[in-house]
């Protein structure tokens, strides 16, 4: 099983029920927050909530690896905010 399996197994296993919706099962957790995010908010890249930060996970990141270029924006639109 190669490590990306390994972390979706990892995920699945840790189902919680998703931050933003608490009536939906969480699909992917986040593992700096552990926090759990449904289909829903991973499809709209909402999953990543501190995508401006470090986070020691990121390069196995499910969340990251899927929603990396929206999150690149908007931490881009939130520093030009400042």
């Amino acid at each position: 099983m190669n490590s990306f399996s390994a972390l979706i197994n990892k995920s699945m296993e840790l189902m919680t029920t998703c931050r933003f919706h608490p009536d939906r099962a969480a699909c992917v957790q986040c593992q700096k927050h552990e926090h759990g995010y449904c289909q829903e908010c991973l499809d709209l890249c909402k999953a990543c909530t501190d995508p401006c930060l470090y986070c020691k996970f990121r390069p196995g990141c499910v969340i990251w690896e899927l929603c990396r270029k929206e999150a690149k924006k908007r931490c881009k639109e939130e520093g030009a905010d400042s």
